[in-house]
């Protein structure tokens, strides 16, 4: 099992649950850009890699799918492999601070080769340039066909079927599900 320090000096629960082991969760108050936030990590899809690492000033991320910088703590800040997600990211609150989140959020996914697709108009008034544009939220791709890319999916809302995209695309496809919606065991609670 791999351990991790947070910022207050003390360690984290096993970030790669063993068998039999309960999935770790970190709940934790951050500051973002656009202010405070609480950010809940309950479960973990499968990996050989820490799906979050505290990390200070200047230390180099572990390997990431999908990564970001969910917010910071003083020096340090939580990265977050966006592809370990059981399900579902969802920002939470309303819609307008949840797209503003969401911007902040996917800031730094294209440095790291990760494109956005945005379904209808989830980000209304909010640019994230270089995003397609989907008239409905994707479909898991049939069995044994890859993706072309890795993406994140942002939506104000979707169909059940969401929750199984992370799962179906090994992580290559994240839908993040904003505003006044129920958070999820992945979840950015605005405040």
């Amino acid at each position: 099992m791999i351990e991790m320090a947070s910022p207050a000096g003390a360690v984290a629960r096993p970030v790669l649950p063993g068998p039999g082991d309960e999935s770790p969760e970190v709940a934790e108050t951050l500051d973002t850009p656009l202010g405070p936030v609480t950010v809940r990590l309950f479960g973990v899809a499968s990996g050989a890699v820490p799906a979050y690492a505290w990390l200070a000033d200047g230390e180099e991320p572990p390997p990431a799918t999908v990564p970001v910088v969910v917010g910071r703590r003083g020096r340090w800040r939580l990265h977050v492999d966006l592809a370990r997600t059981p399900d579902v990211l969802t920002i939470v609150g309303p819609v307008d601070a949840a797209r503003r989140q969401a911007a902040a959020l996917i800031a730094g996914l294209d440095e790291a080769g990760v494109g956005v697709a945005v379904v209808r108009d989830a980000m209304d008034g909010v640019p994230v340039p270089g995003a397609r544009r989907l008239s409905r939220f994707p479909a898991p791709p049939a069995p044994g066909r890859m993706l072309e890319s890795t993406f994140v999916v942002l939506a104000t809302d979707a169909p059940a079927e969401a929750r199984h995209l992370a799962a179906a695309t090994d992580g290559h496809a994240v839908p993040v599900i904003m505003g006044e919606v129920p958070g999820g065991r992945w979840s950015i609670q605005l405040r």
